[in-house]
């Protein structure tokens, strides 16, 4: 990430931080008012929803309050949590949620329409750019994601100069109000087979955010902003990409769900928040409704795109990083080889060193192999006969078992 922001390293110029970039946060929609948590550094410690904020001591249709006076800290189990669940829209969620990945997609091409459509009105060669980004995704605490990313101008790859002598037709402020448009007029139609209507109009949230990034005025350690978020003053690319990178390390682990696949059968037995069974029974609901393959990504909450990903510009490969991890080991390796080799000739005898080589993998003979694959057959062979008769007790009692159109 910081390869591409700032350049001079992983083989990529140092002219590519003198070039546009903005940073882009890109929400959902709200799908029902929820909890929110106090800021990290806040001061003032502002309660949940203030009551002279809400239109005063109102309720939902449900009775429940509209105001929330508690202060939840960072960590609060209610933080994130719906105001009423019975209000909250878990199918938009989820669908939001699914479909995400083409909304995101769908605005890489708005933005490049749109950006050319302004070359072109204001007498620039349209063909004289080009769009690379990278983009993380992070859930928010209300368990949806939404996009962090960093969006920079390119010369074209026709650039015999390296780019060292291109020189952008937009300031990054532009570039910021481009994005802004794109994000507005995208959207996605999809099925919506849970309501009266057949179709639902998936788009991004409201809130979003285009921050300009200036790597001139950041000193090395990035001071120009604070160390938890990127947003307010002057953007350096080094703590952009460190408040980026941090978020690929999360995981839903923390609220109870493991990166193996979930079995329908087993949400109801989950250790989980309500919040969270919820969003997995909405999502169980609408792949027995016909939603085509929501079913198989329980375990990340109906999420099916990348944490990260990046267009082929924007920095260094994955393949060329692993090339050089893999060179340093090897390097690293034959260091140590020869500093024990040489250590052996001064104090030891060379019969004493020791020689760590595979042996091999998987069982020790044939017998072994009988009792595993007798073990796994016989337990594939018990739950199929457990589907088999749940299937039968709900045709007895006219009724839909969890999971019975999963095949």
């Amino acid at each position: 990430m910081h390869a591409g922001t700032a350049g001079g390293h992983h083989n990529i110029p140092a002219a590519v931080a003198d070039r546009p970039q903005v940073f882009v946060t890109l929400t959902a929609p709200s799908y029902g008012p929820v909890h929110a948590a106090a800021r990290a550094g806040d001061k003032k410690q502002r309660v949940c929803r203030d009551h002279h904020h809400t239109g005063g001591y109102r309720r939902c249709p449900h009775g429940k309050p509209l105001w929330c006076s508690t202060t939840h800290g960072e960590g609060d189990i209610y933080a994130g949590q719906p105001i009423c669940a019975d209000c909250y829209d878990y199918t938009g969620h989820v669908l939001f949620t699914w479909h995400l990945p083409e909304l995101w997609r769908r605005f890489t091409i708005t933005l490049r329409r749109t950006l050319r459509r302004e070359l072109r009105a204001s007498g620039a060669d349209p063909d004289a750019v080009q769009v690379s980004f990278i983009k993380v995704v992070e859930l928010q605490a209300r368990l949806i994601p939404h996009i962090h990313a960093l969006i920079r101008l390119d010369p074209p790859d026709s650039d015999d100069s390296g780019g060292h002598d291109w020189h952008a037709p937009l300031a990054a402020t532009e570039l910021a109000t481009i994005i802004q448009q794109a994000v507005r007029t995208v959207a996605v139609t999809v099925t919506d087979s849970s309501s009266n209507t057949a179709t639902r109009v998936i788009r991004f949230g409201t809130q979003v955010d285009t921050q300009p990034i200036d790597n001139r005025h950041a000193g090395t350690d990035g001071s120009a902003v604070q160390e938890d978020s990127p947003h307010g003053g002057v953007l350096p690319g080094r703590r952009v990409a460190r408040y980026l990178a941090k978020y690929v390390t999360k995981s839903l682990a923390d609220v109870g769900i493991s990166a193996r696949r979930i079995s329908t059968e087993a949400i109801a037995d989950l250790d989980v928040c309500d919040h969270v069974r919820a969003i997995l029974t909405a999502i169980s609901q609408l792949a027995d409704k016909g939603l085509a393959g929501v079913g198989r990504w329980l375990h990340t909450l109906g999420y099916r795109g990348h944490i990260t990903s990046k267009s082929r510009r924007y920095s260094t490969t994955m393949t060329a990083l692993r090339e050089r991890r893999a060179a340093w080991t090897r390097e690293q390796r034959l260091k140590s080889t020869a500093h024990q080799h040489d250590l052996g000739l001064d104090s030891t005898d060379g019969d004493d060193l020791v020689a760590w080589e595979f042996d091999r993998a998987g069982p020790t003979s044939l017998g072994d192999r009988t009792l595993i694959y007798s073990a796994a057959v016989q337990h594939i062979h018990t739950r199929r006969i457990g589907l088999i008769e749940v299937r039968g007790q709900a045709r007895n009692q006219q009724w839909d078992p969890p999971g019975g159109s999963d095949g």
